[in-house]
């Protein structure tokens, strides 16, 4: 196997998105769920909300892993933070830390743009995942639930 490159982290540009949707395509099979066509893969990264974020770590030109996140206010204190949607490392860099760079990355950013805090979400059914944000220094926060409104129930909002 050759020597990995040392990690450059950037932000997501449009002429990443080809290589991005290799990505995203092999994140929905780790988590065997749904995968929209390539087209559409590139089409919404195109087509992303305005403030939403990717941070790439690319390694021998390629993305070894990303980070997508947005900024959120207000929360404790009227203070603001990133939110972390996901967290991404590819099977080939899994146990390298680059998850951890990935997060110190995100954390300088958060930092360097006057951000307390970030915020996340993870599966009650993933306990190595739990086990890596908390050894990053991430808690769970009992007091806090997630919740979510898509599809048939948030149209029959919307339309009230």
């Amino acid at each position: 196997m050759g020597q990995t490159a040392p990690t450059a982290f950037r932000e997501i540009a449009e002429t990443d998105f080809d290589d991005m949707a290799d990505v995203l395509i092999e994140m929905q099979a780790h988590y065997r769920a749904r995968c929209p066509t390539r087209d559409s893969i590139i089409d919404g990264l195109k087509s992303r909300p305005a403030g939403s974020r990717v941070l790439l770590a690319c390694e021998n030109d390629g993305i070894a892993g990303f980070a997508c996140f947005s900024a959120i206010y207000p929360g404790p204190g009227l203070t603001s933070g990133f939110f972390l949607k996901e967290l991404y490392v590819r099977h080939d860099r899994r146990r390298s830390g680059l998850g951890k760079r990935l997060m110190a990355q995100l954390a300088a950013l958060a930092r360097h743009e006057g951000h307390d805090r970030i915020d996340w979400t993870v599966d009650a059914d993933d306990p190595g995942l739990q086990e890596f944000y908390e050894m990053l220094g991430g808690r769970a926060l009992p007091e806090k639930r997630f919740f979510r409104m898509a599809g048939a129930k948030l149209t029959e909002l919307a339309e009230t």
